[in-house]
């Protein structure tokens, strides 16, 4: 009876053979290029999404050219917002930046992309994981060792199930945000960058928390290939629990990075503007 189970649960193992090994050697994929997978099967496109960018942006761009009018009138004309001494070349400059931080928006999230990518690639390879590895083989191997072994590598193998869809959501959810960059632009406009600082700093904990599941999977397939099954069982686990491990911590109070160069230069010019004409006016007085 036993050796029936045991037969049963490796059959179950070798089942999943395919999927399994494919989708964990390809998670850089599966996280940070997920418009690829969306819209792709078996190297083929089936959906294409350039129409939905190419609205987005213009939408964008609209909102961005509105909001700096809009500003500007109640700034200049009707006096209810804002400061009315601000220089208004500071506040063409808020301007600029949000046109240019648009139309770069592309470009600097590929970037952003490739540093994140090969950042994991070399800690992958510091600690000699293989990219690719024949997990189901490994654990089938494992399982055929007694029924006990066995049981413990079926429940790796759903940790592992739950674990990849995660991992399905996470790209999505920077896929969206890469959807909706142009959007958060329209905030540059004002002299705090408005949502941007916020919208940087959740791409940035959505991709770092992406990161640390990543290795912590790798080294529990590191441990299932060491035999050690409890503890792959243990460090899955924890990368399914990361997100919430990292939420309270992970880049808290959020700093926009360049944004933040551009908002601290942009203050600075404006406060020293505002000085300078304080000060010709107490010349004036005196």
């Amino acid at each position: 009876m036993t050796g029936l189970l045991t037969d049963l649960l490796v059959d179950l193992i070798d089942g999943v053979d395919g999927a399994i090994n494919s989708a964990f050697n390809s998670l850089m994929n599966t996280c940070f290029n997920a418009e690829y997978e969306l819209t792709h099967i078996l190297g083929n496109q089936v959906i294409t999404l350039d129409n939905l960018k190419i609205l987005i942006f213009s939408f964008a761009l609209s909102l961005i050219i509105l909001k700096f009018l809009k500003k500007g009138f109640d700034i200049y004309i009707l006096w209810t917002e804002g400061e009315a001494d601000t220089p208004p070349l500071t506040f063409i400059v808020y301007f600029i930046r949000a046109i240019v931080v648009l139309i770069s928006s592309t470009i600097l999230y590929d970037w952003l992309v490739d540093v994140v990518q090969d950042f994991g690639n070399q800690m992958l390879e510091s600690l000699n994981i293989s990219q690719t590895m024949e997990i189901t083989a490994t654990m089938s191997n494992l399982a055929g060792e007694g029924l006990f072994t066995a049981i413990m590598a079926v429940i790796a193998l759903i940790m592992l199930f739950v674990l990849w869809v995660q991992f399905i959501i996470r790209g999505a959810e920077i896929f969206v945000l890469k959807l909706g960059f142009p959007l958060a632009c329209v905030g540059l406009v004002n002299a705090d960058g408005g949502v941007f600082t916020q919208y940087i700093s959740k791409l940035f904990k959505s991709m770092l928390t992406v990161l640390v599941q990543i290795l912590c999977c790798k080294m529990g397939l590191l441990l299932v290939f060491s035999g050690q099954l409890i503890y792959a069982i243990a460090m899955i686990i924890l990368a399914i629990k990361t997100p919430k491990m990292l939420q309270e911590f992970m880049l808290g109070g959020g700093g926009g990075g360049v944004s933040n160069v551009i908002i601290t230069a942009s203050k600075t010019m404006e406060l020293s503007g505002q000085l300078s004409r304080k000060i010709k006016q107490l010349k004036k007085v005196k």
